[in-house]
């Protein structure tokens, strides 16, 4: 293949203009479609944008039969403006009301692909918008790349981690640089032919960064973990779906992109004429933890880039080359009904079980606490209490309330409260308890300790000797009740039965008194709250001395000509002043995180570009490609957090 399309700047391009403009008195609800580009490969995907226009209070648009497409929501955006135009005299009111859907489509197989018409309900009535044909070109037929997603296995259980390697296989080089590395750097520097086909090849892997991930899988090591150590610090290797240095592997950079090369193996493989031809294999493996069933797709994966193919003298040759590896499906199943135990609850993994009562020593009627802990490694996110009520043992000799529960993660504590029925009881019976081990495949059941208790004859009273009060009027004379477990179900204090008659003046003075409490203390919690509880009032009131404090620091290490140093403390500084304002957390915030969050609070738009400027400056820095001298980044970045400040201030964003 020699040509390519970069989808990507296609769709900038094409979706970058202004695509609504009508008269007002003309208009009428109407859905406008754009596609980013009419032409991509297999495996790349598109933006699709769908605009509901003159249309008030909108629901998002129906996409029905993309039965060829993978669609992801891209978020949505507010159309309402107005604006005057006069040409030649003529004035011209144009009004744009409504809603605009953003939408990436990966076309699931080739050819020329239909997209259906969207439609839309408005004012009761059902409007469409246009068709379009999308040129899906399949990749080429070539054996110099080749590659295959696999997994370890293909079903697992919830819990049950999995591997998923995508294999990138790049042919060989022939003799005699049989033995060079096909994408390292053995001829790096030798002619302008070589150096752009050493370029990093171009890798887009659906599921980097973690929130690509389908829900219900999670990574056992993060993304970032998992790359660094596969990082190539002199740009050999592949890059990944754009990831850039420059806001430290955030997404979609330009700047800095990185490159990755895993340790390569040599294997054997048939190439296109038949014959055996060795190739260079570059696993990506990464581990997975499903927490929930269902059938998750990973892929498809695109390689674009040059592969070389001859080395003579100081000339290299080579071709382009856009290749695919289909999608691969893993499916997380649910655990067998087959020999599944009445005591399974939920647990996946494995766990031990322990169990406690206290007090041990108690009356019939007595209330006591059990608890049952339940810990190891594995799921218990759909785990339930165990009903010890359908226990036989237990609910002869005891009576079981509703548990309650507690923990997180791999461990769970089930709360009972239980009475005793039965004089001289001597134990409280074994529990069972069952889980499912995906290592084993099988179930598992747990029984805890017998627990030994001594249970006395409980304190038994007439009517009379509890309640000794005068008979009035209005009074029943009737003997107070008495259940075979206590006094009442929870009462044991005698105490507690007494005259529960209502005084009207003692009610109303008692919620006087409350309301005076409570209105004091609302009081006293906001002055304390107002003078120091409030700890986003302190950081923004501490932000502006923080920042200037932090920058002294870098501007005294680019004085010393340090300029990595003074450049790192530089965007520190301004991380902090950021994060301390807006209330974030200040650890991975990366410099289009702070551009975002500045616009957010309102700031000048040329001190935001501004900032864009200083920190691509400090990143150059940083890897010795810096356009400024120490002096001029200092003096720059004076400057530019003084006038951050101000408007900071200005916007009274510090209260």
């Amino acid at each position: 293949m020699k040509t390519s399309i970069n989808a990507a700047i296609i769709a900038m391009i094409a979706l970058a203009g202004p695509a609504l403009a009508s008269t007002a008195s003309a208009d009428e609800p109407e859905v406008i479609v754009e596609l980013g580009s009419n032409r991509v490969y297999q495996g790349e995907s598109v933006l699709y944008r769908v605009t509901l226009n003159h249309v008030e209070n909108p629901s998002p648009p129906v996409l029905k039969g993309f039965d060829d497409f993978k669609i992801e929501s891209l978020g949505e955006r507010s159309l309402n403006s107005s604006m005057t135009r006069i040409v030649n005299g003529q004035v011209t009111r144009i009004e744009r009301r409504g809603q605009q859907y953003n939408y990436r489509l990966t076309p699931l197989k080739s050819g020329l692909l239909r997209i259906p018409a969207p439609t839309a309900k408005v004012g009761g009535r059902t409007i469409a918008g246009n068709e379009k044909l999308l040129d899906v070109i399949p990749p080429d037929e070539q054996d110099l790349v080749i590659m295959e997603i696999t997994a370890d296995s293909d079903s697992v259980y919830p819990m049950q981690p999995f591997e998923v390697t995508l294999s990138v296989l790049v042919k060989g080089l022939p003799a005699p640089n049989a033995d060079h590395n096909p994408v390292g750097d053995r001829f790096s520097g030798r002619g302008d032919m070589f150096r752009s086909s050493s370029m990093p090849r171009t890798l887009q892997i659906p599921w980097i960064p973690d929130e690509n991930l389908p829900d219900g899988i999670e990574p056992v090591k993060s993304w970032r973990r998992y790359l660094e150590p596969l990082q190539n610090s002199r740009g050999r290797g592949f890059s990944i779906n754009n990831i850039g240095q420059r806001s430290v592997m955030s997404l979609f950079d330009d700047a800095m992109t990185l490159s990755f090369q895993p340790r390569p193996t040599k294997v054997t493989r048939t190439d296109a004429n038949g014959n055996p031809a060795e190739y260079w294999q570059f696993d990506f493996t990464q581990k997975f933890i499903p927490k929930r069933i269902g059938n998750f797709s990973f892929g498809p994966v695109t390689f674009k880039g040059p592969v070389t193919t001859t080395v003579e003298g100081m000339q290299v040759g080579g071709e382009s080359v856009y290749a695919v590896a289909e999608a691969l499906n893993v499916t997380v199943k649910d655990v067998p009904r087959e020999g599944r135990p009445d005591s399974y609850t939920g647990a996946v993994g494995v766990f031990q079980l322990a169990a406690d009562l206290k007090p041990r020593k108690a009356k019939v009627g007595d209330p006591m606490t059990l608890t049952l802990s339940l810990e190891g490694e594995g799921t218990l996110e759909n785990v339930s209490p165990p009903e010890l009520a359908k226990i036989p043992a237990v609910a002869d000799a005891f009576k079981v309330y509703e548990a309650d529960e507690e923990g997180e993660g791999t461990s769970r504590t089930f709360t009972y409260s239980i009475r005793p029925l039965k004089e001289g009881t001597t134990e409280f019976p074994p529990v069972e308890l069952s889980y499912f081990n995906v290592d084993t495949d099988k179930y598992v059941t747990l029984t805890s300790e017998p627990l030994a208790v001594e249970v006395g004859k409980a304190d038994r009273l007439s009517g009379h000797e509890i309640v000794a009060s005068r008979r009035g009027s209005g009074t029943n004379g009737d003997d107070v009740k008495v259940r075979h477990e206590g006094i009442f179900a929870n009462v044991t204090d005698p105490s507690a039965v007494k005259d529960q008659s209502i005084s009207p003046a003692r009610w109303f003075a008692a919620m006087g008194g409350l309301l005076g409490a409570y209105l004091a203390v609302v009081v006293i919690s906001a002055g304390v709250k107002k003078r120091g509880g409030d700890t986003a009032l302190v950081r923004r009131r501490g932000a502006a001395g923080r920042c200037k404090a932090a920058m002294q620091n870098a501007v005294t290490q680019l004085k010393a000509d340090r300029l990595r140093e003074g450049a790192d403390l530089l965007q520190t500084a301004i991380a902090g002043l950021v994060a301390d304002v807006a209330d974030l957390t200040e650890a991975g915030l990366t410099p289009r995180d702070m551009e975002d969050t500045l616009r957010r609070l309102g700031v000048e738009e040329e001190l935001v570009e501004r900032l864009h400027g200083l920190l691509e400056a400090c990143d150059g820095a940083r890897y010795g490609v810096a356009g400024r001298t120490a002096e001029q980044l200092a003096a720059e970045a004076e400057e530019l957090v003084d006038s951050l400040i101000k408007s900071l201030k200005t916007k009274k964003r510090f209260r």
